[in-house]
C-alpha cells in the first residue's frame, strides 16, 4: 500500500510536467500563427505597393523608346530646316 501512496504525488506531478508542455506547446504554436499572419500580411503590402514600380527591363525599354523619339525628332526638325531652307531660296 505504500508503494500506491509514492506514486500518487508521482503521478500528479507527470501530469502538471504534461500540462506545463501542452501550455507551452500551445503558446508557441500561437506566437508562430501570430507571426505567419502577420507576415502574410506584410507580404501582401509590399506586392501591392511595388507593384506599380517598373522592373529595370522595363526602364530600359522606356530608355531605348526615348533615344529612338529623341532621334526621330531630331531627324525631322533637320528634314523640316531643309525644306523651309528649299521654300526660301525659291522665294528669292
Amino acid at each position: 500500500m505504500n508503494g500506491g501512496a509514492v506514486n500518487g504525488p508521482v503521478v500528479v506531478g507527470l501530469l502538471a510536467l504534461v500540462v506545463v508542455l501542452v501550455a507551452i506547446t500551445l503558446m508557441v504554436v500561437l506566437l508562430l500563427w501570430w507571426r505567419h499572419s502577420g507576415l502574410s500580411d506584410r507580404v501582401t503590402k509590399l506586392e501591392v505597393h511595388y507593384q506599380h514600380h517598373l522592373t529595370s527591363r522595363e526602364v530600359r525599354q522606356v530608355f531605348d523608346r526615348l533615344a529612338t523619339l529623341e532621334a526621330k525628332t531630331d531627324a525631322t526638325n533637320t528634314m523640316l530646316k531643309t525644306v523651309q531652307e528649299h521654300l526660301l531660296e525659291n522665294e528669292e
